[in-house]
């Protein structure tokens, strides 16, 4: 066997291993959950609530094997097959320049994804979530959010595409360390600027209105010498019942974002706690930690990305005689599954001792935080139907935060 026929070997290997541990974990996980409501699940479901979130996990389980089987299927074909050669010289017989055709060929697979993934959404939203009462989407929104959320992808995706594309066609040799410099300063820009610029073309977002909850907001936040840039309430309610707040920025621009929902279901106490845990996670440092953990997982990518893209054997090992840079990422990238998952596993654990961390700054800093985290915590559980008993190796590769129940026992301590 050709070296080439050995990477073909190794893609497919990894993309079953992959299947097979996800259907697995998503097995263990859909069992896990089906177990008599403990005394400590009473204190936050009523016995119609806890049907409803087990009933809920299954229709979303059923989904998601669907999903990751037809996925698995279509991308082993594509790989099989040689869709992917095949898609790369069609390209070739109408544009000569290589920076070009990698252009068109990323922006054909994003388009593919985008409308291969349309149906899954469009059932998940209003069968779904319409069935257990979270969606307030409509149809025409829907539709609006889709056709943006395309031209985002489109816009933002195949400019960063070419820039890595020219980059390596010019720089091959210093490519890890230009490319690795590039994509961080895009990060960077989209870290500190992305949320007041993208958020707005989805959500309506203003100043959350002067009363008590502001009044308190603010208090806190001075009392902890946390300049607000912007305090927004959103109105997610548009889109779903479902709670959350958000931070986001560095440095001077430091945003804090409520959902309109959240503002509805908790108390004005419950809110400013929750607010407190999200300052946690800038007064601990997490904003920076997990940006540069982030960018030390990109520069691991870009040094093998250096080493190995100039391999023609990749290209060929997806059937093409050519080789070719986006190709040869493709390739690049099924092998590098089994390192992404375990970078994943290590990002996972570290995120979710940081919302311990969080916690802990919220009781630490503002009055009465313990109690009024704890009941805010059962109202999120509540309103979205949260899984009480995920199982341990699920939580391990997908959970960024800790179980709502070693949470709550963690919050009581």
């Amino acid at each position: 066997m050709q070296t080439s026929d050995w990477l073909l070997v190794g893609i497919v290997a990894f993309i079953l291993i992959d299947f097979v541990m996800g259907s697995v974990l998503e097995y263990l996980n859909e069992k896990s959950k089906n177990v008599p409501m403990s005394s400590v699940a009473a204190e936050i479901f009523s016995a119609d609530e806890y049907a409803k979130s087990l009933e809920y996990g299954t229709a979303k389980y059923k989904v998601e094997r669907l999903t990751s089987t037809l996925n698995t299927v279509v991308i082993l074909s594509a790989i099989i097959l040689g869709w992917f050669a095949w898609l790369d010289e069609a390209i070739r017989e109408r544009i000569s320049n290589n920076l070009l055709v990698t252009v068109a060929f990323f922006g054909v697979l994003i388009l593919a994804v985008m409308l291969a993934n349309l149906p899954v959404s469009y059932y998940s939203t209003f069968v779904i979530e319409e069935k257990f009462g979270f969606n307030k989407t409509t149809k025409k929104l829907f539709v609006m959010d889709s056709i943006k959320q395309a031209l985002l992808s489109i816009a933002l995706g195949l400019p960063v595409i070419y820039l890595i594309a020219w980059i390596y066609q010019s720089l091959e040799s210093k490519f890890w360390l230009v490319g690795w410099l590039a994509v961080s300063a895009i990060s960077l820009f989209m870290f500190v600027f992305g949320t007041r610029i993208f958020l707005p073309m989805f959500n309506k977002l203003k100043p959350l209105p002067e009363g008590e909850l502001r009044s308190e907001v603010e208090a806190y936040c001075q009392s902890q010498g946390f300049p607000l840039s912007k305090l927004w309430e959103m109105d997610a309610s548009k889109r779903s019942t479902k709670l959350n707040a958000f931070f986001s920025g560095m440095g001077k621009v430091k945003i804090i974002g409520l959902y309109d929902t959240l503002i509805e279901k908790l108390t004005t106490k419950e809110t400013v706690a929750v607010l407190a845990h999200e300052v946690g996670h800038y007064k601990r440092k997490h904003v920076y930690t997990m940006f540069a953990f982030s960018n030390v997982q990109t520069l691991v990518i870009f040094v093998l990305l250096g080493s190995l893209l100039g391999n023609p054997n990749l290209s060929k090992a997806l059937g093409s005689d050519t080789p070719s840079f986006h190709l040869s990422m493709i390739a690049f990238f099924m092998l590098f599954t089994p390192v992404s998952t375990l970078l994943g596993l290590v990002n996972n654990s570290f995120s979710r001792y940081n919302e311990y961390q969080a916690d802990q700054y919220s009781i630490d800093t503002y009055p009465g935080a313990r109690e009024h985290m704890y009941t805010a915590l059962k109202k999120l559980s509540v309103e979205s139907l949260k899984n009480l008993n995920p199982h341990p190796w699920y939580v391990a590769v997908h959970y960024t935060h800790p179980p709502i129940l070693e949470r709550l026992a963690n919050l009581t301590k």
